[in-house]
């Protein structure tokens, strides 16, 4: 038996409580080894700082606070992370931190003229800190591997966490897993290889599905192959795992429970990366999917559930089916396409009587050219429609866009702008972030280099400390531009009252002015959470 634990660092940010944390314990355990879960993010004295240090920024640059920092400025506290935590030019240092802070493209000099680099090193000076106490408690000989999750919000803290680890005690596996640091690095052995001869005090990285990679590690097996690919004979379908395991972890910080019935998605939208992490589409059943929430209602009182997929439309029916005709008074968050299904109202009433109170749409653009370039398969029509027939019986509706994607003209941004005003009844939040591009592992990767070069967003300095870097293209947009396109964006918002809660407050103010347009949702976020001081 081997013992490990098994981080999810800050700032991931999540909704609901680590489901891919959760199921790698569930299937480890069930294998016969001891494993704990550390979530960073249930930590105050750690993920406060996230805000700390965009207020810090915003107080530094108050322009920035108009195109929703929260959102767009993660990626930028993360590389920063990176620069703080390995930068060896202490002449070049400002320079580098100007670079990365100047997300919109204004003129250096002014830029560097009101940066306090001093302050931004005490907030994360603090946070490591922060980080270094609570590991000690977890932190012990007789671990055999510890491992944290990785992608771009995590991938400062998820080094400094690892690389302590391996200082202190040397023996201990320190493992990955997760998209990586830079959207595309998992399709990409090379990047991949980079990443780890940067890194030489991380042991293995997990590449796409973990379970069986995971459990090899623990079985001593694998022990001199950094970079672990599951094979076509390892691959689980979902009937095969058991329930996430949440044991030891603060449930209370968290709005809903994580259940999945699928990995990866059927579709392949330019912009997404979810088919190259994947490999593929697989799904769970109805019926075992119930099962699971059954099971988790018993064990931990829970009944709001966040169904961490990428897409539902393909359960979504048949679930809330089941849940109706047992009577159970669960509560369901999930991604829905806006396509065709999500028009028809006498089906989303059957959604809503199965306890669906809020779909994630991912509606991008209102340009029908800008929607077939993505390959999004759907129209501003099927949105508009979706939206009704989803508000129609309460349904929160929270839309997510994509600002500035490569080739958007003005009046395709605008005729964005027109469909929020059109439609702002029904929208219960909407959410937008400027494009990124990676040169592998989107779906439409190859044809963005088609018709735009791309090149490394940051200086060469700034390359060698990431080695991993973030890319750019040369689309004919200014980044000024785009972001001026995401101020716009948000000031829409706010002149139509479309709220963009990030706070437990923010989310019952939301609630409310989406109860007095349309129908009540039935789901209370502070009984979810069981505070009934909250």
């Amino acid at each position: 038996m081997s013992k490990a634990l098994i981080i999810t660092p800050p700032f991931w940010d999540p909704v609901c409580p680590p489901l891919g944390m959760a199921s790698l314990k569930a299937f480890a355990e069930s294998n016969g080894h001891l494993v704990n879960i550390l979530d960073f993010n249930t930590y105050n004295s750690v993920f406060q700082i996230q805000n700390e240090y965009f207020n810090e920024v915003i107080a530094q640059f108050p322009y920035m606070k108009s195109w929703n920092i929260a959102r767009n400025g993660t990626e930028m506290l993360s590389i920063h992370q990176m620069v703080y935590m390995f930068h060896e030019n202490k002449n070049f240092y400002g320079e580098m931190i100007t670079e990365i802070l100047n997300m919109d493209g204004r003129t250096s000099g002014d830029f560097h003229d009101n940066l306090d680099v001093n302050r931004f090193d005490e907030i994360f000076d603090k946070l490591f800190y922060n980080v270094k106490e609570i590991l000690d408690r977890y932190i012990h000989k007789g671990l055999d591997v510890v491992g944290c999750h990785l992608n771009n919000s995590t991938w400062a803290s998820t080094l400094y966490i690892l690389r302590y680890v391996k200082k202190k005690y040397p023996k201990i596996r320190t493992v990955v897993g997760g998209p990586g640091p830079v959207m595309g690095i998992i399709s990409n052995p090379k990047e991949i290889e980079l990443f780890m001869e940067k890194n030489n005090f991380i042991d293995h990285f997990i590449a796409g599905e973990g379970e069986h990679g995971f459990l090899n590690i623990l079985n001593n097996e694998f022990y001199f192959k950094p970079i672990i690919f599951n094979s076509s004979d390892e691959k689980l379908e979902m009937h095969d795992l058991p329930p996430p395991d949440f044991d030891g972890l603060q449930l209370d910080r968290y709005l809903e429970m994580s259940v999945s019935a699928s990995r990866g998605c059927p579709f392949e939208c330019s912009f997404c990366a979810e088919t190259k992490f994947w490999d593929g589409f697989k799904t769970n059943k109805a019926s075992n999917v119930y099962k699971q929430m059954n099971h988790l209602e018993r064990k931990y009182k829970r009944s709001s559930f966040y169904i961490c997929d990428s897409l539902s439309n393909h359960i979504i029916t048949p679930l809330t089916k089941l849940i109706h005709e047992n009577k159970k008074d669960y509560h369901l968050d999930c991604y829905l396409r806006a396509d065709k299904i999500c028009t028809d109202e006498k089906r989303t009433k059957v959604w809503r009587e199965g306890g669906l109170y809020r779909a994630r749409l991912g509606l991008e653009s209102a340009s029908q050219r800008i929607l077939d370039d993505m390959v999004k398969m759907t129209t501003p029509e099927k949105m508009e429609g979706s939206l009704a027939a989803l508000s129609k019986h309460g349904i929160l509706t929270s839309t997510l866009w994509i600002v500035g994607y490569p080739g958007e003209t003005e009046s395709e941004f605008e005729s964005s702008l027109s469909f929020l005003e059109r439609n702002h009844k029904n929208i219960y939040q909407a959410d937008a972030w400027v494009f990124q591009y990676s040169p592998v592992g989107l779906a439409g990767s190859d044809e963005f280099e088609k018709k735009s070069n791309s090149k490394p967003r940051f200086s060469d300095e700034i390359n060698k400390i990431l080695a991993v870097s973030p890319y750019g293209l040369d689309d004919g947009l200014k980044t000024a531009e785009k972001f001026d396109r995401l101020e716009r964006f948000t000031n829409k918002m706010k002149e139509l009252k479309i709220p963009n809660p990030y706070s437990i407050a923010d989310t019952i103010k939301a609630q409310k002015r989406f109860t007095d347009l349309h129908t009540d949702c039935g789901w209370d976020p502070v009984k979810s959470m069981n505070k009934s001081d909250a």
